[in-house]
């Protein structure tokens, strides 16, 4: 039988990785396009999704570990 524990936390910390790296590759088409003569909303919108992606991750990792914690 499968281990869904060790199956759940491989899945969040996959889910995790992705959204960051889905978001860096927003900010660097957003680089390119705004070198290219694109509009600088681009290269913002990627580093806005790029934070907000970073501080969510944070938070539910701390948020996890806080619930994880063996009470004393």
């Amino acid at each position: 039988m499968a281990n869904l524990l060790k199956i759940n936390r491989i899945t969040d910390v996959v889910h995790d990785v992705m959204g960051l790296v889905s978001s860096g590759l927003l900010l660097a088409v957003g680089i390119k396009t705004h070198r290219d003569g694109g509009s600088v909303g681009w290269p913002i919108a990627g580093a806005a999704l790029l934070v907000v992606n970073t501080l969510w991750v944070v938070r539910r990792r701390l948020a996890q570990r806080r619930n994880a914690a063996p009470l004393q």
